[in-house]
């Protein structure tokens, strides 16, 4: 389940941060590429493939909620396009890898480290939590905390009897609040939860998989271009669903806190 460690250098690298490293270095590349290319002539093929694909998911994003800001937005396009880039980088590593299998062994998709994962269902998570009280303030504070406690001694009825049906109401009412306040609790670390173990999983099952299929195409198949190109074709079908599912519940949790009440 979890990478394992290569020494290079006099130091320890997993396997998910020399991909994310090699990742991160080829993606400036093609950032500086298409910023050459555009410069030079924003109408070229290649440049309006990039644009359209860009704004095509800004629109569907911003489509969600008008109220969202641009900088969850962008943040949200972000993440689609930095979990895709490192899904799609891995695919084309693992087509290598049927030529020089070292590579499977060596390189490991960044999704399937669930420390990775974990932090950005953190970050998001609690950033919806603080978009919510930008919004709602005290409104948004009462889904954890029942802020009417707080006015319950000079309430408090005169009459004996009143006083104690009153207080087990009371009770009653602080008990539900207490249980209700432990599931919204329990709700947020499951949304963080279920985003770290989802993008995990899926993505971990492929890299289980493919590596049954290189391993087979080294062993069984003489030429070893000719392995199967429907999982690679489904592959390439799962890095781009899991980085479009986990970036538009990331949006849908700010959306659920701009209209929490």
């Amino acid at each position: 389940m979890f990478p394992e460690y290569i020494n290079l250098f006099w130091l320890n690298f997993s396997q998910t941060l020399l991909t994310s490293i090699l990742s991160l270095v080829i993606f400036l590349i093609f950032v500086t590429y298409y910023n050459f290319k555009k410069n030079k002539d924003e109408t070229n093929f290649f440049v309006s493939m990039i644009d359209l694909l860009i704004e095509t998911m800004d629109d569907f994003f911003g489509s969600v909620s008008n109220k969202i800001p641009t900088s969850v937005k962008t943040y949200v396009l972000f993440l689609f396009i930095y979990i895709l880039w490192n899904n799609l980088f891995w695919l084309v590593l693992d087509v290598f890898a049927t030529v020089v299998p070292v590579i499977h062994h060596t390189f490991r998709p960044v999704s399937t480290d669930i420390y990775f994962n974990a932090m950005l269902a953190v970050f998001g998570v609690l950033w919806s939590l603080y978009y919510g009280l930008q919004n709602h303030w005290f409104h948004f504070i009462e889904k954890y905390i029942n802020l009417r406690w707080f006015g319950i001694v000079g309430k408090m009825p005169k009459n004996p009897f009143k006083f104690i049906l009153w207080l087990l109401v009371k009770i009653i009412d602080i008990i539900l609040s207490l249980f209700v306040w432990l599931l919204e609790f329990i709700w947020e670390f499951a949304k963080m939860l279920s985003l770290t173990l989802r993008l995990f999983w899926n993505i971990f099952a492929w890299v289980i998989l493919l590596t049954l299929i290189v391993a087979a195409t080294i062993a069984f198949i003489k030429v070893p271009f000719l392995w199967p190109i429907l999982v690679l074709v489904m592959e390439l079908l799962v890095s781009v669903l899991q980085a479009f599912v986990f970036a538009l519940l990331v949006l849908v949790y700010f959306k659920v806190a701009e209209e929490s009440h």
